[in-house]
């Protein structure tokens, strides 16, 4: 059999299919790092989470440490006008003699 040069779409079609190879490689990496991406994605998901579950809880704590402070300051006022009161009569009374 005689030597044919090359046909010209078959030679196209080779490096068609060659190029083919080399994109379906880089797309399996791509791919790859892709699912990476996500992983990581998820698991900051989970780490927001749970930040913002610590945070709700130091507010509700906070939220009631400010409540049980106001409400003893307002018992401290209570008791100082509970005992000004009697204070303020004694007072009266002995001024009157």
């Amino acid at each position: 059999m005689a030597e044919e040069p090359d046909n010209l779409v078959l030679q196209m079609l080779r490096d068609i299919c060659a190029r083919q190879d080399q994109h379906s490689a880089r797309f399996d990496e791509i791919e790859a790092e892709l699912k990476e991406v996500r992983l990581t994605v998820t698991s900051h998901d989970l780490l927001f989470d749970a930040l913002e579950e610590r945070v709700e809880t130091i507010r509700e704590g906070t939220v009631t440490a400010i409540g049980y402070a106001v409400h003893a300051s307002r018992g401290h006022v209570d008791l100082r006008k509970q005992i000004a009161d009697p204070t303020l009569r004694v007072e009266k009374l002995e001024a009157g003699r």
